[in-house]
């Protein structure tokens, strides 16, 4: 019977080595810290853009749309006259067979990388800051100040209510059209991040032209 005790403590004692003696665990190392990759701005060079909008229509542009363009040889015809400064244009021709509301291009504004907002609006607007203003004696005057005879203002002010009137078209449901834009930044960058089209009225935000391939 002793020697079974023995044997039991010797078990014991071999047992409680072995635990006491048990590697310790590897320390676990810290995790690295994740570095999140600063985004880059989408590139848009100038040139031909396309939009589907929501209500279905097809609309396509190119920005800027050279001022030697068929579509605003009126309104460059008119500028000249009258001496206005040089303005950018947007020409879109649309196409809402599909669409389901009526496009009348209400506005467009395109981004650079700086920040920069560069906003183009219906060309017929361009009548009101170039066509000259009527006076009690009958003489008319320019923009610049340059006054007018009668017989030459009154000429001027004719053509800038023909060219207005030419330039308040829209799309209607099933119908395409050509609508010209401008904007009063003469210079534009090459590259944008982003073309927005408000389509059909003004919108909290506007819908996102893509470049035309």
């Amino acid at each position: 019977m002793k020697r079974v005790a023995m044997a039991v403590v010797a078990v014991v004692l071999l047992s409680g080595c072995a635990a006491g003696s048990s590697a310790a665990p590897d320390a676990v190392s810290a995790p690295s810290a994740s570095v999140t990759p600063t985004p880059t701005a989408t590139v848009l060079p100038a040139g031909k853009f396309k939009l589907t909008t929501v209500s279905g229509a097809e609309v396509t542009f190119t920005l800027p749309t050279p001022a030697t363009h068929p579509a605003v040889k009126d309104l460059e015809a008119l500028r000249k006259k009258v001496g206005g400064a040089p303005v950018a244009y947007l020409v879109a021709e649309v196409d809402n067979r599909k669409g389901s509301e009526r496009v009348n291009m209400y506005q467009v504004d395109a981004f650079d990388a700086e920040g920069a907002q560069y906003m183009f609006s219906t060309a017929a607007d361009l009548t009101n800051l170039w066509g000259p203003s009527y006076g009690a004696d009958g003489s008319y005057t320019l923009p610049s100040g340059k006054v007018l005879d009668a017989a030459t203002g009154d000429a001027l002010s004719r053509e800038a209510t023909e060219v207005h009137n030419a330039h308040i078209g829209d799309a209607e449901k099933g119908a395409k059209a050509t609508i010209v834009l401008a904007s009063s930044n003469a210079v534009l960058p090459a590259e944008f991040t982003r073309v927005s089209v408000q389509p059909s009225g003004g919108m909290a935000e506007g819908e996102d032209a893509i470049p035309a391939q």
